[in-house]
């Protein structure tokens, strides 16, 4: 008796995550899609063998909506090209714009960001006030210990000048 409930608990786990397939839980079939084949007048091998015509353009350049798989542009059952990595949504950017384009855009961007730098810089208000200055050939001694180095004075009088405009 305690063998014939074991096998009726194995067999309800057994069977508790799955579904029988009925008609009305099951899926739609997803028809796979039939690329066109090559033109029998441009590559008449390829046309016999019934080779299908793949895509050289990127991905990134088809229409965003419409297709199985909206994220990577595909439809069911297409064929994949060769160089598929460089084709996919994942592949780098595919740019309109032309480089020249850009880099005239970019230095437009940078002169007016340079010009406004220096219009900023050029009406920015005079300091209040008057620049410290130091007695004694500006503390050179005091700074220094004993010697009369100048790369260890402070500010002098003579570079305190104010130019009165």
């Amino acid at each position: 008796m305690l063998a014939r409930t074991a096998l009726r608990r194995a067999a309800a786990l057994r069977t508790y995550a799955t579904s029988a397939a009925s008609p009305d839980t099951a899926p739609p079939p997803v028809p796979a899609t039939k690329a066109p084949l090559y033109d029998p007048d441009r590559e008449p091998a390829l046309a016999a063998l019934g080779y299908p015509h793949l895509s050289h353009d990127s991905r990134q350049l088809r229409p965003a909506k419409g297709w199985w798989d909206n994220q990577e542009r595909i439809h069911f059952g297409e064929p994949l090209p060769e160089n598929d990595d460089i084709q996919s949504m994942w592949a780098p950017d595919v740019h309109k714009v032309k480089p020249s384009s850009a880099l005239l855009q970019l230095v437009a961007m940078f002169g007016a960001v340079g010009l406004f730098a220096a219009g900023v810089y050029e009406m920015r208000a005079l300091a209040p006030m008057l620049p410290r200055a130091y007695p004694h050939d500006g503390l050179v001694k005091e700074l220094s210990g004993q010697t009369d180095d100048a790369s260890f004075a402070a500010r002098t009088e003579a570079q305190n000048a104010v130019d009165d405009e």
